[in-house]
């Protein structure tokens, strides 16, 4: 399996049938990131580093006229695995997303993509290298999504290549989080760094929300401190309290048998 039809099917699976055809349409800005720089996202703050287990970073793509098309942020590993993550708005509203509009586009986005095959001719793809014949859905027992987010196990055949591909979805400060990895189901260990991976991103979003949390909280107590200290500033001391005098030496007691000293 070539690198070239790994990287058609990860973008299309994951990229264009959720945009309907957005990357088509519209002008790419594509920065092309140093590999051992970090890369931040400005909208969720979340730091994607050069290196996420066997998984280097490769390129940022950021589209800065549409907030649907969002950024697309690509790693690949040394046997040609690729992992895109996609951090992306419902709408070009900056609008709340709830928790039932984000099941409604994880819901969507499953749907579009085991209907890859009937889409495969549709002019607006502008994608004459993909030839879609299947996609079948591969039963994962005993691995749950994390973090309350979408997950699902796809096997795609193109033209005579087949390609596991899994994708995973979160919702994240009004920002869909979408994960994106392909690989040979021949490569058996690629199945544990697909999931490793995306396990990887769920967790930068829970250390991030972690950290805010314990931010906002010393903030809290440092002003209850405050509070604490000026009201002990105003409230006088209590007066001292008198030195206790040395005792006098008591006088020598008698000794009797048998007692102990």
């Amino acid at each position: 399996m070539t690198r070239l039809v790994r990287h058609i099917l990860t973008g299309a699976a994951a990229g264009v049938l959720c945009f309907c055809g957005a990357f088509a349409a519209e002008a790419q800005d594509i920065f092309l990131r140093p590999a051992l720089e970090s890369f931040i996202d400005k909208d969720t703050m979340l730091e994607f580093p050069a290196q996420v287990g066997a998984f280097q970073k490769v390129r940022v793509r950021k589209n800065e006229k549409s907030r649907v098309i969002g950024t697309v942020i690509r790693y690949e590993n040394e046997v040609g695995t690729c992992a895109d993550v996609y951090i992306y708005s419902l709408d070009e509203d900056a609008r709340t997303v709830t928790r039932e509009m984000f099941e409604t586009h994880c819901r969507k986005t499953d749907r579009d993509i085991m209907q890859m095959p009937e889409k495969k001719q549709d002019p607006e793809l502008n994608l004459p290298e993909l030839k879609i014949r299947s996609v079948a859905r591969v039963e994962t027992f005993g691995h749950k999504a994390p973090g309350n987010g979408f997950e699902a196990h796809y096997r795609i055949k193109n033209g005579s290549v087949l390609m596991d591909s899994v994708l995973y979805l979160a919702l994240y400060r009004n920002k869909l989080i979408k994960v994106f990895v392909s690989y040979s189901p021949e490569d058996e260990d690629e199945t544990a760094s697909a999931y490793g991976f995306i396990d990887s991103v769920a967790d930068m979003m829970k250390e991030k929300s972690a950290d805010e949390n314990k931010a906002e909280k010393p903030a809290a107590a440092s002003g209850a401190d405050a509070s604490a200290k000026k009201n002990e500033e105003e409230t006088p001391p209590p007066p001292a309290r008198p030195r206790p005098s040395s005792p006098s030496p008591a006088p020598a007691a008698k000794t009797e048998t048998g007692a102990g000293a």
